[in-house]
């Protein structure tokens, strides 16, 4: 995998991230917090069930339908 590959996954991830803190929290600050520190928010989203039981999916849904 090349530098530009890693490159488009490490922005969907943090995109990811940012979506999904927007849909829990709806603050800017923690938006922010989140986009900077995304593989660490990403993994509290994941243990604490935040992504469990399809939301993982549903919540993407939620902006872009």
């Amino acid at each position: 995998m090349g530098n530009r590959n890693k490159s488009i996954v490490y922005f969907l991830l943090g995109l990811y991230t940012a979506i999904v803190s927007w849909y829990y929290y709806h603050s800017i600050l923690w938006l922010i917090i989140n986009w900077i520190f995304w593989p660490i928010s990403l993994l509290y989203f994941i243990l604490t069930g935040h992504l469990s039981h399809g939301r993982w999916l549903s919540i993407p849904q939620h902006f872009f339908s």
